[in-house]
């Protein structure tokens, strides 16, 4: 019989592991903003990126400080 969700991972034993995921968090998030890889924008001639980004390009925001 099933008596409801359970928290596998509450448990001390993996203590260690999510403090070293939230160091590795910690250190990604200090490189700042990025994109995902992509090709060139040469490369990306033939696909429907120009006409999407055109489209959303009100919602785009600047990162530079």
């Amino acid at each position: 019989m099933l008596i409801g969700p359970a928290d596998l991972f509450d448990d001390p034993a993996f203590d260690r592991a999510r403090s070293t995921a939230n160091e590795v968090a910690d250190y990604m998030r200090r490189h700042g903003p990025f994109e995902p890889g992509r090709l060139g924008p040469n490369e990306m001639e033939y696909t429907t990126i120009g006409p999407v980004l055109k489209k959303l390009e009100s919602r785009f925001s600047s990162i530079a400080n």
